[in-house]
């Protein structure tokens, strides 16, 4: 088995649970900097074969020979936009790294993890999206689109070669991994945030999103499938979850506005990718995953507190809180005037 995207969270998960797979002996760890530090490997078990390479270096090329399965759990690691390790997809490197299999290798089953975000960020979702709803990702965010491509990549090329292709599509995915990314989402319902926001939201478990990637490959599953637990969050349920925090809640165009101004000077309010994805509902229902006989070990909160550690805000008192969030958010006001005095002075300077 062949696993990319080894150094990141789920593909480290994925390669350790991958080693103790019945009918599996070699696992290839291919990733920028994989490390085997963690991974038990058993003696007399599967091989384990770290490729510390980018999927389109030709020195991966004979690491692969052979290989029947190849689990696609990161191509290229970057700015999450749902937790699974990068929205910015490396669509030349994976076309690369498809050529290569198919010089070298017999593969019959390929494991792409997508996003449920292909589905598209859209007020008139249905709620839950089954997998025969239509892929539409919103034209606005870039992490949606790359994911619809490579979707479309691996699916062309596994029907052209006999083999299965299963589009691994989670819902919001977290874990103690990737708590940071969680505390600057919108899914935090903290910091930035859009006013009027009330889409629901689910949250997967690093460890479910895991076994369910073994059961798809396990059962050479050939379509689209959603991971997620049973149900989903209210907007009203994740704040009593987070507990008392700051808030700075912003029309969407202003939030926007503001986010790509942190991004630029390095402040970072919020990611305005994610601020669009966390502007309407992409729950899914996980039907079909089940029936291949898996079942999620953690709820939509359990998740979500697993992921969430709290911080230096919960334990400020109330009274501190409220002159926290009012300096705050006369801050962000005049942080958003800075900042766009300055843009609109470089654009002047540069012509542009």
């Amino acid at each position: 088995m062949v696993v990319t995207g080894a150094d990141l969270p789920i593909g480290r998960r994925v390669v350790a649970a991958a080693l103790a797979e019945p009918g599996i002996d070699r696992v290839v760890a291919v990733g920028a900097q994989p490390s085997a530090r963690g991974i038990a490997v058993d003696e007399g078990g599967p091989e384990l074969l770290i490729a510390p390479f980018a999927l389109d270096d030709s020195r991966l090329t004979p690491l692969i020979a052979g290989a029947t399965r190849v689990v696609l759990a990161g191509p290229r690691s970057g700015l999450d936009i749902d937790g699974t390790g990068g929205a910015e997809i490396d669509v030349v490197a994976t076309r690369s790294f498809l050529a290569s299999l198919t010089r070298v290798g017999a593969v019959t089953t390929v494991v792409v993890l997508s996003s449920a975000l292909v589905y598209g960020a859209r007020t008139d979702n249905p709620i839950p999206l089954s997998e025969n709803a239509p892929v539409r990702p919103n034209p606005s965010i870039e992490a949606a689109l790359e994911r619809a491509e490579l979707e479309r990549l691996c699916g062309t090329w596994s029907r052209s070669r006999g083999a299965t292709c299963a589009l691994v599509r989670p819902c919001i995915v977290v874990g103690p991994e990737n708590e940071k990314w969680l505390a600057r989402s919108p899914w935090a319902t903290a910091g930035l945030q859009i006013s009027g926001v009330v889409a629901p939201v689910q949250f997967v478990h690093l460890n479910d999103l895991t076994s369910a990637l073994l059961t798809i490959c396990r059962a050479r599953l050939d379509g689209p499938v959603n991971v997620a637990p049973d149900g989903w969050l209210t907007v009203d349920e994740v704040r009593a979850l987070k507990g008392p925090t700051a808030r700075v809640r912003m029309y969407k165009p202003f939030a926007y506005v503001l986010a790509r101004i942190g991004k630029y000077f390095g402040f970072a309010p919020g990611d305005p990718d994610a601020l669009l994805a966390g502007s309407g509902p992409w729950v899914v229902a996980n039907d079909r995953l089940r029936s291949l006989g898996w079942e999620p070990t953690h709820t939509n909160e359990e998740a979500y507190v697993d992921a969430d550690s709290g911080g230096m805000w919960a334990r400020v008192t109330p009274r501190h809180r409220q002159q926290l969030a009012l300096g705050g958010a006369a801050a962000v006001v005049v942080g958003v005037a800075v900042g766009a005095a300055l843009l609109i002075r470089r654009h002047l300077k540069t012509g542009h």
